[in-house]
């Protein structure tokens, strides 16, 4: 039954049908010969039926902006589904975790001091009761003489800040901290703590909790504790890791090979830490050409995240990190139950939210994932350059070939399948010469590079019209 405002609204038998069936793909795009053929099976009718019902369903839904069923150019239709990736954290307190400042005078503990305000972040984030902005917001502001907390705040959209300062000397730690309502520039709270060892994870630990215990009268979910990750036995691995990881984020050519040597060292010191599996996984699947990697790379890494999850199942990046491998080895439903279970344990971590985005695109779901990508940007406003390449793998699949091309042209290097991305776009734009530059410019970058078997093989759709989507902007650029 159709209802709206709770009464039930009349349809003639075809328009009905074509809604079920819109309704049953939800989210996703059905092609106009797939709904003739549903709704009027053996029978031959033009589309002038079809847009007749579709005329017919938008106006007993006072659909006129045409929101709800939306036409996808040259593609069909789709039922925008209502998105569960509003999060519900209106109304909470915003907080943003600036980026600590190193007083050793030893710019190589900068990834030490930046990963441990980044795990005062992620244990911070478990708490339900206060939004926490993602790493690259919050660590793109330095607090300095020239802005004051009320700037900052206005700046990343918080309503209170954390600011800290780490000094080490040999395996002793010296932290500082400060939590700042931004609005009135005032100092709510500051701690010393000292910590030696293995110490300064019960350190980030109470940190998190003192500054929950000050931004709300009571603790609404008290599962930092039982959700907690499990820190590594040892503390050279644990900063063998934080090195990797920085290195990880790097654009240079060695970076990533470099990130991988760290990993495997970090877990040389300490093998059953799990998070360092996880980062060993990923690290090999981006040398391996991410979703083009060979069967052996990918079966390696499913099995290095697989260990990584048992060994630390409360660790929601571990399993952020299994759902990328899965995704690549296009296990579309098993990827998205460990999303899932990551949003459980950190329903703030903004890339795991970007990545829900992401997976649910690959699965046919676009309108879906833009609404989660809208929600990552949300908790991260200066987030990470990667959130517009895949804006714009769900911005092209509901045929915004314009808006996907501007996505990927602020990526600020255009690698092969970027170029290749962007020919697709202009291609099917109908700007054939601007797609041929693009290939050209791939070609020089690679000519190994073939845009085809990119196109086929390198994004893990999960439907196969979606793939043919892509292979037909790549053909177009290539016709001569």
């Amino acid at each position: 039954m159709l209802l709206r405002a709770d009464e039930p609204v009349l349809l003639r038998p075809k328009a009905y049908a074509l809604l079920a069936h819109l309704a049953r793909n939800i989210g996703g795009v059905v092609s106009k010969s797939e709904l003739m053929d549903v709704v009027w099976p053996g029978v031959t009718v033009t589309e002038d039926s079809l847009t007749q019902c579709i005329r017919e369903i938008r106006k007993a839904l006072g659909d006129e902006r045409q929101d709800i069923v939306r036409t996808i150019s040259r593609r069909g239709y789709m039922l925008a589904a209502r998105a569960d990736a509003d999060g519900g954290f209106a109304g909470q307190p915003t907080v943003a975790i600036l980026r600590f400042r190193n007083e050793t005078d030893d710019p190589a503990q900068t990834p030490i001091v930046d990963g441990f305000a980044e795990d005062i972040l992620n244990d911070l984030a478990r708490f339900r009761t206060v939004t926490v902005l993602g790493r690259n917001s919050s660590f793109a502001v330095q607090r300095d003489s020239s802005l004051d907390a009320r700037a900052i705040g206005e700046r990343l959209g918080a309503d209170y800040l954390v600011e800290g300062a780490i000094r080490r000397s040999e395996k002793r730690l010296q932290v500082t901290v400060r939590l700042l309502d931004a609005p009135g520039d005032l100092q709510l709270w500051s701690e010393r703590y000292e910590a030696e060892g293995t110490e300064i994870f019960a350190v980030q630990d109470e940190i998190a909790h003192q500054i929950v215990n000050r931004l709300v009268a009571r603790l609404e979910d008290a599962g930092l504790h039982r959700s907690a990750r499990k820190p590594p036995a040892s503390l050279a691995a644990y900063e063998l890791l934080l090195r990797g990881v920085a290195r990880l984020r790097g654009y240079a050519p060695e970076d990533n090979e470099n990130a991988k040597l760290l990993f495997e060292a970090a877990i040389e010191k300490d093998p059953d830490y799990g998070l360092a599996h996880a980062y060993l996984a990923l690290s090999r699947v981006i040398l391996g050409g991410y979703a083009l990697a060979s069967p052996t790379v990918l079966a390696d890494a499913l099995h290095l995240a697989c260990k990584s999850v048992t060994l630390d199942p409360e660790e929601p990046r571990c399993h952020r990190i299994l759902t990328i491998v899965r995704l690549y080895l296009r296990q579309h439903e098993p990827a998205e139950r460990h999303i899932r279970r990551s949003l459980e344990l950190n329903p703030y971590d903004a890339d795991t939210v970007a990545q829900m985005g992401y997976l649910l695109t690959m699965r046919g779901r676009p309108l879906d994932g833009l609404a989660w990508m809208d929600r990552a940007v949300r908790l991260n406003p200066l987030h990470p350059e990667w959130y517009h390449y895949d804006r714009s793998m769900a911005l092209y699949s509901i045929g915004e070939y314009r808006a996907a091309a501007e996505a990927l042209e602020r990526l600020p290097i255009l690698r092969p399948w970027t170029r290749a991305r962007l020919a697709a776009c202009y291609a099917q734009l109908g700007e054939l010469e601007t797609a041929r530059r693009h290939l050209a410019a791939a070609n020089q970058i690679d000519p190994s590079f073939s845009p085809l078997n990119y196109a086929r093989n390198g994004v893990a759709f999960e439907n196969p019209a979606d793939i043919e989507r892509l292979v037909q902007g790549i053909t177009v650029a290539l016709a001569p």
